[in-house]
């Protein structure tokens, strides 16, 4: 049974967009609900109910997105004009908790007849295709794209049949789906890019339908974009949904340690469930993903292909300049995550409050970074309540641990960003409720895991050199480990495996490469890629000042997009600086959301 659902927001799929199997007779709402459980919201991350923040892993952790706009309704504030752009639902909340570790987390249901379904549907999903099974070409058949806001696009779909391992090439098999947007211009020289999207989990083909359509548009001007859906994510073949999950007590204030042992048992107890299930966790690794690019190369016919990618999705392209470097053209990455960092450096999270406190200074919050250590203090010494107006009132106690990770969370986005200086200004008047809104926010996501996101974490690891600067910087900087928690020691014990230091090492690469940064980034600092251009001999540099992990280092100047177009084309670029205008900070609680999306 092929997983092929692909329906536009509030409305049946057409004939074009119906996977005609005749074992397909499930409804196409309940189908498209559940095999799209995986997808990120409108960014890239996992987590959709938290699209309203921001985006492990990545909350980008978490909170980031790449949805495909199940969610239209505008986002509700208490007063006032809204202070944040207008946007969909979809890529606000997601993108809190996705980006705000990079996790496993993914959205799930609340009713357990759904839940078995959605274990019966993706199980039959990830039925083996046989390696008898000829290799053939990709045949793509009309495909009508529905973006959000851009109308329906004339697109071609597809599934690519790959190895589930890549070294067993004669084993079970994998489907993949792939939507090509076929070129509008250029001059056919041009290789096809395909999209990553980051997450790891998020859906390449759900990014395009979100706000950042445009940027897809004016690439396929030059060349065709390929947009894949990774293995286990999207349409792709995502494993079951695990039933077990880890519920803090609001009634008392998260502690790390407490936390962490019971996030571990969840996540053991997650993992004995999909092995029991028969999913082969080991075949969701960076690596395989690197492979099934290159099948796509092949399966195309072409040369080369040039990729561009996006937080985690840069971190896959560089596995497959590794390791398949001579089938690529050009490569565009978006906030870079190198080979060795999918641990952060905590005192990038300090770093960054003080760049942020200078900008909110010029709004009004003469410290920003004083008021943060006010609050963690004050919570130390003694835990305060608070209400939550998104929960509908719910009440919540807050300690120390449960701040830091707002905070660290809260950076990863400009949305959130743009809250975080009313929320700490509040909290030190005593009134701990736009704090306890964030709160909630992040417990609800800490304790649910997914199979393909927790395996490519982990597999990707960390070295022993990595992991000692980032448990020296805990110690130093003043969110702890919050910034990555609950890795790397979730990750003891799994079982899972490990791609080694090989995969981490440093890379050299003649392959022309764009790097894209923004300063205000909270997940993928422009320190990533001035540590990764030295490896690469064809480079170029584009900074944005003021951008952050967030649309704005897609849309925030026409000139981002088209200096996309330009490099994957293959035309000159220099390296720049661009200046974006700065946040739009709230100015009191009133500016804060007050509902949660349905």
């Amino acid at each position: 049974m092929a997983c092929a659902y692909d329906i536009p927001a509030g409305g049946a799929a057409s004939a074009s967009q119906r996977d005609t199997t005749p074992s397909n007779t499930a409804s196409a709402v309940n189908g498209r609900e559940i095999c799209m459980r995986h997808r990120i919201g409108c960014a890239e991350t996992l987590g959709p109910r938290l699209e309203l923040l921001g985006g492990r892993a990545r909350l980008d952790h978490r909170a980031g997105g790449e949805a495909d706009g199940v969610l239209h309704e505008p986002l509700r504030h208490r007063v006032g004009p809204h202070f944040l752009p207008p946007e969909p639902v979809m890529s606000r909340v997601s993108m809190f908790l996705s980006r705000l570790r990079r996790p496993h987390l993914h959205s799930r249901a609340t009713v357990p007849t759904i839940r078995l379904a959605a274990m019966s549907l993706a199980l039959a999903c990830a039925a083996p295709v046989l390696a008898g099974d000829v290799h053939a070409p990709l045949v793509f058949t009309p495909y009508a794209f529905e973006t959000r806001a851009h109308g329906t696009i004339a697109a071609e779909a597809a599934f690519l049949e790959v190895p589930r391992r890549h070294d067993q090439p004669d084993g079970q098999r994998m489907r993949l789906r792939v939507v090509r947007l076929p070129a509008t211009g250029g001059d056919g020289r041009a290789a096809p890019v395909v999209y990553l999207a980051g997450g790891p989990g998020g859906s390449g083909i759900g990014t395009a339908r979100g706000p950042r359509w445009p940027v897809f548009d004016q690439v396929r001007r030059e060349t065709d974009v390929l947009l894949l859906d990774q293995r286990g994510a999207g349409l792709s073949e995502p494993p079951p949904s695990c039933p077990h999950e880890h519920r803090f007590d609001d009634a008392k204030p998260m502690q790390r340690d407490a936390a962490l042992a019971a996030l571990r048992a969840t996540a053991a107890q997650c993992v004995a469930y999909w092995r029991e299930a028969g999913v082969d966790l080991n075949a969701y690794t960076t690596a395989e993903s690197a492979g099934d690019i290159e099948d796509l190369r092949r399966a195309l016919g072409v040369p080369k292909l040039s990729l561009w990618g996006m937080s985690y999705g840069t971190h896959l392209a560089l596995a497959t300049i590794r390791l398949h470097g001579a089938g690529l053209d050009r490569v565009v990455l978006m906030g870079s995550e190198g080979p060795d960092d999918t641990l952060k450096l905590p005192l990038a999270a300090d770093a960054l409050l003080a760049d942020l406190a200078v900008v909110a200074a010029g709004a009004g919050f003469d410290d920003l970074t004083g008021s943060a250590k006010r609050v963690l203090e004050t919570l130390r010494q003694q835990p305060r309540q608070g209400r939550s107006v998104m929960h509908e009132g719910k009440q919540v106690t807050i300690g120390e641990f449960d701040a830091q990770l707002v905070i660290t969370a809260s950076l990863g986005r400009r949305t959130t960003q743009q809250w975080l200086p009313v929320v700490l200004r509040e909290a030190e008047r005593g009134n701990y409720d736009p704090l306890a809104d964030l709160v909630l926010l992040v417990r609800s996501e800490f304790g649910q895991f997914g199979a393909m996101p927790l395996a490519m974490d982990v597999a990707s690891g960390q070295s022993p050199q990595r992991r000692a600067l980032v448990e020296a910087q805990s110690r130093e900087s003043m969110f702890g480990d919050a910034l990555n928690f609950p890795f790397p020691a979730i990750a003891d014990g799994l079982g899972l495996v490990d791609l080694g230091e090989a995969f981490r090492g440093p890379l050299r690469s003649d392959v022309p490469v764009l790097f894209i940064s923004g300063t205000l980034d909270g997940r993928t600092p422009p320190a990533n890629g001035q540590a990764l251009r030295p490896g690469f001999s064809n480079s170029r540099s584009l900074l944005v000042r003021g951008a952050s992990h967030d649309n704005e280092m897609w849309l925030g100047l026409p000139v981002i997009a088209g200096n996309i177009a330009d490099f994957l084309a293959g035309r000159l670029l220099n390296d720049a600086v661009l200046d974006l205008p700065p946040p739009v900070f709230a100015k009191s609680k009133a500016d804060l959301p007050v509902a949660l999306p349905r």
